[in-house]
C-alpha cells in the first residue's frame, strides 16, 4: 500500500497587478523548488513582483497547516539590470536568474557577519561587511559593463579585460 501523503509543497508567483500564479502542488520540497527556479528564469518576460514556496500539512485546520518556506521579491539585477534578481527576505540571499548573469549576494556560511557576493560570469567573488557594500560592489560591476557597452551577448574576453581593469585601476 502506498504511503499516505502528510504534506504538500506549493510554489507560486505574484504578478504586478496582484494576480497569483500557482505553479503546482508537489509531494517533495525539491520538486517544488525546481519548478519555481525554472519559472523564475523567465521572470524578465513577465511583470512578477514576488514568489514563494509554502508547505501545507494535510488534515490540519486553519492557518496552523501552512508554513512559508521562502518569500522572494523580484528586483532589477545590479549587474545586468533585468528584472531577474530574486531576494529571499527571510534567509537573506539574492540571485539573478537572468541568462548568463547569476549575480548573487548572501550571508557567509563560514564567517558570521560577512556578506559574500559574486558574479560567476567573470569568476568575481568579494566579501563585504554589509549587504549595502555587497550591492555597491555589484552595481559598480554593472556600471562598468554598461559604460564599456558590453551586454549579455557581448564578448567574454572584453568583459574579463574590463573586470581586470576595474579591480586594478593603476
Amino acid at each position: 500500500m502506498a504511503e499516505q501523503l502528510q504534506r504538500v509543497f506549493v510554489p507560486s508567483a505574484v504578478e504586478e497587478g496582484g494576480n497569483a500564479l500557482s505553479l503546482g502542488c508537489f509531494s517533495s520540497e525539491q520538486t517544488a523548488w525546481g519548478v519555481l527556479r525554472s519559472f523564475l528564469k523567465k521572470s524578465d518576460r513577465m511583470l512578477l513582483v514576488s514568489a514563494s514556496v509554502v508547505v501545507w500539512d494535510i488534515d490540519v485546520i486553519g492557518e496552523h497547516g501552512l508554513t512559508v518556506l521562502a518569500s522572494l521579491e523580484c528586483k532589477a539585477c545590479p549587474v545586468c539590470s533585468r528584472q531577474t534578481f530574486w531576494v529571499d527576505l527571510e534567509n537573506f540571499s539574492a540571485l539573478c536568474y537572468g541568462e548568463a548573469c547569476a549575480a548573487w549576494v548572501e550571508e557567509s556560511t563560514h564567517e558570521p557577519g560577512v556578506i559574500d557576493c559574486g558574479w560567476p560570469a567573470m569568476r568575481y567573488l568579494k566579501q563585504t561587511k554589509s549587504i549595502e557594500e555587497a550591492f555597491k560592489e555589484l552595481f559598480a560591476i554593472g556600471d562598468q559593463i554598461k559604460a564599456a557597452g558590453i551586454t549579455g551577448t557581448g564578448n567574454i574576453e572584453a568583459s574579463k579585460a574590463m573586470l581586470d581593469e576595474f579591480e586594478d585601476p593603476t
